[in-house]
């Protein structure tokens, strides 16, 4: 068994949101999201017995790593086994190498943010040091993250998300401790009011469910000036929106 399929090299390009449908049956959607944008199972999962609260993965001491035969890993990944949950599962896509779907740091009352989680590459160089050659591949990897993203708003009912290097996805819970929920972010059609507070900071991409607001150039279509000062009350503004959905 090859646990390297759970871990991308560092440091990590995290592609992420949070809803607040089964966080079970969003992992899977999400599963099926990686393989439709050329990804191919490794086979690898890591789960944890039914019916175990957590914040932390490393909470679960239970919790175990396997390598799974192709019926097997798609009915952990899916929800379908009858005594494990899928924590993370691996995959792995030419040119990038591991990709991972995974739970990301949440609390024992709301749903954990759902991830695709993979190795940065020249994104997670300073772009001040790329060369021409850097900035095509910075750009290849940005969209390709770019429509993992949009497909996830679109398939998990998906109220926020985000791209980011070395970067986790807030909770609503954590948003309104003022954790930032970063400058790539999307926000969707059910939260105008803060669609308009990232609005002041970033200028946004109307996408199917909601909309995009890409504050990193290689994420954009066109060079992007953005306001960071706005960005912490957007953040909080997120976070006490869906205080009536979780937390």
């Amino acid at each position: 068994m090859s646990k390297d399929a759970l871990y991308p090299d560092p440091p990590h390009l995290t592609i992420a949101v949070w809803s607040p449908e089964d966080e079970e049956s969003v992992f899977g959607r999400a599963c099926d999201i990686v393989v439709a944008a050329g990804c191919v199972p490794a086979g690898v999962v890591e789960s944890a017995p039914r019916g175990r609260q957590y914040a932390m993965l490393q909470d679960l001491d239970d919790r175990s790593t396997a390598q799974l035969g192709a019926d097997a890993f798609d009915a952990v990944v899916h929800g379908r086994d009858p005594v494990l949950r899928p924590l993370k599962a691996g995959y792995r896509i030419k040119g990038w190498g591991a990709v991972v779907v995974e739970h990301l740091l949440g609390t024992e009352k709301e749903m954990h943010p759902v991830a695709v989680s993979l190795a940065a590459d020249r994104l997670g160089l300073p772009d001040s040091s790329w060369k021409a050659s850097d900035r095509k591949a910075a750009r290849r990897l940005a969209q390709w993250a770019t429509g993992v993203l949009r497909e996830l708003t679109v398939g998990t009912g998906a109220v926020y998300g985000a791209i980011g290097v070395e970067e986790t996805l807030p909770t609503p819970s954590a948003l309104r401790s003022g954790a930032p929920v970063g400058t790539v972010v999307f926000v969707a059609s059910a939260l105008p009011d803060v669609q308009a507070l990232f609005g002041a900071a970033v200028p946004g991409v109307q996408w199917p469910t909601g909309e995009f607001f890409p504050g990193w150039h290689p994420f954009a279509e066109s060079p992007v000036v953005v306001d960071e000062k706005r960005l912490p009350a957007a953040s909080f503004g997120l976070g006490r929106a869906l205080s009536g959905w979780a937390g």
